[in-house]
């Protein structure tokens, strides 16, 4: 007569696969969480290096547009432009060049006297990223010669 029987090798080896369904599911969960979260970070990290590069390409945008400007001015000492402002393309990025005789821009219209003076005002463009930059050039209406007297960037 049997009081106790053991119970079949399968009973066991049921257990232990019920037991390590869990774990195995817990640790594919980490790993894909894991490599969603290094996706993430790689995305972004690569973002935030290529929103510096397009603000740079519109930085350089910019300055061309104030380089065209000067160009205009110093062939040109009477030069206003027409229409104002003007686009000019550097490549596959642009800049909005406005250009102000005997006045100075406030907003995007010229209206305070500054007799003269040029003020250049160049906004370039990179995809979403603008910057903006200011010179001003003296004229003498006697012997022509163009000056540089300030050249900065714009906070926008």
């Amino acid at each position: 007569m049997k009081f106790f029987s053991l119970p079949s090798r399968q009973f066991f080896n049921s257990r232990k696969a019920a037991a390590a369904l869990p774990i195995v599911l817990l640790v594919g969960g980490l790993m894909v969480e894991i490599g969603i979260a290094g996706a993430f970070i790689s995305y972004f990290l690569g973002q935030s290096s290529f929103g510096v590069k397009l603000s740079e390409e519109a930085l350089m945008a910019a300055q061309s547009g104030i380089q065209d400007a000067k160009i205009k001015i110093v062939r040109n000492k009477n030069f206003i432009p027409s229409p104002n402002p003007y686009t000019i393309t550097v490549g596959n990025r642009s800049a909005q060049v406005t250009v102000c005789k005997d006045t100075r821009t406030a907003s995007s219209t010229c209206d305070t006297a500054m007799v003269g003076k040029y003020e250049i005002t160049s906004l370039g463009e990179a995809l979403t990223k603008y910057r903006r930059v200011r010179a001003i050039l003296y004229v003498d209406d006697t012997t022509g010669e163009v000056k540089l007297e300030l050249e900065r960037e714009i906070i926008l």
